[in-house]
């Protein structure tokens, strides 16, 4: 995998070798990071991100290299966390410029709630089979994780996207070949 754009732009990181006894891996595609990232581009300097189901942190490294001040990766598995590490150390990212939180994403949202932490986007690819796309969204909105006007990006499966609770928080949705890209505000503007 590589870095699309920015400061660390076309430096390759890590992936996880494809072994049985390693979770399911879906990285999100060159294309699909490349297409988010020029829309968010203009907006990205000075920002917090949150990465969301991080992986290897290709989202997140992508953020910082566009800009990004400070970039919070969480992520369940142990061996991912590390390769995390490994992957902004090759780079060289200053270490105040992120953090990692190797966590369940439920009891990492409560943390940053408890301590305060308010996000400009959060980004989140999570396993597609496993339907957290509501408690994902409920739990950011109701611990108040995202700036006024912030944005949540959830990657979703084409075949099978959520569905906002309420439609005045989905900002846009875009497609790109089995993968759907929805990007929420809870606080739209009003006419």
């Amino acid at each position: 995998m590589r870095i699309v754009g920015g400061k660390y732009r076309g430096s390759v990181i890590k992936s996880m070798p494809k072994r049985e006894d390693t979770k399911l891996l879906r990285p999100t595609t060159e294309r699909v990071k490349e297409s988010v990232f020029s829309i968010l581009n203009n907006y990205l300097d000075g920002v917090k991100f949150l990465d969301l189901f991080a992986g290897t942190g290709a989202v997140g490294i992508e953020a910082l290299s566009r800009g990004a001040k400070k970039v919070i990766f969480v992520e369940n598995d142990k061996r991912f966390c590390n390769l995390i590490r490994e992957n902004l150390k090759k780079l060289g990212v200053p270490r105040e410029s992120y953090e990692i939180i190797c966590s369940d994403y439920t009891d990492a949202l409560k943390k940053l709630a408890r301590r305060g932490e308010v996000f400009d986007f959060i980004y989140a690819d999570p396993p597609y089979e496993k339907g957290y796309y509501t408690r994902i969204v409920n739990m950011v909105r109701k611990l108040g994780l995202l700036d006024r006007d912030g944005l949540l990006i959830l990657e979703e499966p084409k075949k099978n996207p959520f569905i906002p609770e309420d439609e005045e928080w989905l900002v846009e949705k875009r497609h790109y070949g089995t993968t759907t890209v929805s990007f929420l505000n809870f606080n739209p503007e009003e006419e």
